[in-house]
Order: structure tokens, then C-alpha cells, then sequence
């Protein structure tokens, strides 16, 4: 009889446990008034991090830092010829007395506008610092724009080396069917 009540009582419980966790996902999915969603507990974002969100992240030259962050988007697909305008955001991760950033077109590309950011004096940590870049490519093909940042603190000064990649045109065109067709004829021959 003792064993049928212990059943008896797990039982319960376990059908008790079940309707609370059942109820719970019911009152979230109502909106119950008296229970705020979860969704809406969450802060609005704000219009940095909105920008920043279609941007990708330049690729860092040697070992990666956390100190330093640089962001850019094209503003559209490079064409030969064409001018495009990239925008960029440098980001401090440190309270930082100067920061300022040159940037250098690789082979097959041309900087006409931006190629040097303003010095700026106590730029916050984590706040973007934007910046205007226009490139224009000189032939279809993968090219890069190298960017130098400087960063100045108390105690040190540091530099930080990011390459940002750009495809114009077509890119690098694979070999076209005739020429991987055609029969190579060995040397000596």
C-alpha cells in the first residue's frame, strides 16, 4: 500500500511540475499583461549599432587586437572606372588620447577622396569614429586597400595595420573553356 501511495505521489507531483512548465510557455506566447515578453525587455538598438551592422569587419595585419576595431562597407559594386564610395569606422576599444588613420590603394585601384581621417583628440572607447573613403578601380580584378591607424595614449602609441579587400568588375576571371581545351604540347616537342 505504501509503494501505491509513493506512486501515487510522484505521480502528482510530476503532473503538477508538468502544468507549471506548460502555463509558463502559455503566458509567454498570450502576452499576458501582467508578465512583460521577453522581447519586450530588450533596449531598442541604437543608431551605431545599426550602422555598424551591415559592415564587415577589415582583416587585421599580424596578431589581432581587441584594441582596435575597423569596419567598412562598400556603398556599392566597384566598376572600372567608376568611382564608389566605402565607409569606414574606426573603433577604439581604450580610452585613447589621438587616434588618426592613412589609407594606401593596392596595385589596380586609385584613392581620390579620404585617403588621410582627421586627427582626433580623446575619442571614446567603443563609440565609431566614422570616415568617407572613395576608391576607383583601374582595371577588373581582387585588390586591396591598406589602412594604417595610429593610436596615442598615455603611455604608449601604437599602430595598427587592416587590409580591405575589393573585388571590381568581374574579378579574377577563370580560364574559359578554349583555353583549358586547347592540348599543351610538352617542351622538346
Amino acid at each position: 500500500m505504501q509503494s501505491l501511495r509513493r506512486e501515487f505521489w510522484v505521480g502528482a507531483a510530476l503532473v503538477l511540475m508538468l502544468a507549471g512548465v506548460d502555463g509558463c510557455g502559455k503566458a509567454e506566447r498570450t502576452g499576458n499583461p501582467a508578465r512583460p515578453s521577453r522581447s519586450a525587455a530588450k533596449k531598442a538598438p541604437d543608431a551605431a549599432e545599426l550602422a555598424l551592422a551591415d559592415m564587415v569587419s577589415a582583416v587585421a595585419s599580424g596578431k589581432p587586437s581587441a584594441d582596435m576595431q575597423l569596419k567598412f562597407e562598400l556603398r556599392g559594386r566597384p566598376v572600372v572606372g567608376e568611382p564608389v564610395d566605402v565607409d569606414l569606422a574606426l573603433i577604439p576599444a581604450q580610452d585613447l588620447d589621438r587616434i588618426y588613420a592613412t589609407f594606401q590603394a593596392g596595385d589596380g585601384l586609385e584613392i581620390t577622396k579620404g585617403a588621410k581621417t582627421p586627427e582626433v583628440d580623446r575619442p571614446p572607447a567603443g563609440i565609431p569614429i566614422p570616415h568617407t573613403l572613395t576608391i576607383v578601380p583601374k582595371r577588373d580584378g581582387v585588390f586591396y586597400v591598406s589602412a594604417i591607424v595610429l593610436a596615442d595614449s598615455s603611455n604608449e602609441s601604437v599602430t595598427h595595420s587592416f587590409w580591405i579587400p575589393v573585388i571590381a568588375g568581374a574579378g579574377i576571371s577563370a580560364p574559359t573553356a578554349v583555353e583549358t581545351a586547347q592540348p599543351r604540347t610538352p617542351p622538346g616537342h
